[in-house]
C-alpha cells in the first residue's frame, strides 16, 4: 500500500520533528521499541538527542502504508547513531519505531 503524499524534504521533517519535541506535537514509541533500545544498549535519553540535532537523512522507504524516515546524529556520548521515524506533519506526529548505534559509534561515509 503506497501513500497518498509524497515524502518530506530533510527541511519539512525538522520542522515537524521540532514541533514534536516541543508542546506542539506527540512522540509516540513503538509497541518494541523498549525492548529493542534496551538489547541494543541505548537510552530514551540518546533517541531524544538524535531526533534533536539529527544531521543525515539517509533515507526513507514507505512501510505499511507510511513513509519511514532514518535520520543520524550523534548520541549523548558522541558516538554515531540512527533512529527509525513514521512521522504525520498535521498534526505534527512521529513514532520511533527503532533506534540503533553503530557498531564503532563513528559516522558512517
Amino acid at each position: 500500500m503506497l501513500p497518498v503524499d509524497p515524502p518530506l524534504t530533510a527541511t519539512e521533517l525538522r520542522v515537524v520533528l521540532d514541533q514534536v519535541l516541543t508542546s506542539e506535537g506527540a512522540l509516540v514509541y513503538g509497541a518494541k521499541l523498549f525492548e529493542k533500545l534496551a538489547r541494543r544498549g541505548v537510552s530514551v535519553l540518546d533517541l531524544l538527542h538524535v531526533c534533536l540535532r539529527w544531521e543525515v537523512l539517509r533515507s526513507t522507504r514507505v512501510e505499511c502504508g507510511e513513509w519511514r524516515y532514518r535520520i543520524e546524529g550523534p548520541n549523548l556520548d558522541g558516538k554515531w547513531m540512527a533512529v527509525v521515524l513514521s512521522v504525520q506533519p498535521d498534526p505534527p506526529r512521529a513514532v520511533a519505531i527503532t533506534a540503533f548505534r553503530f557498531a564503532r559509534g563513528r559516522r558512517r561515509r
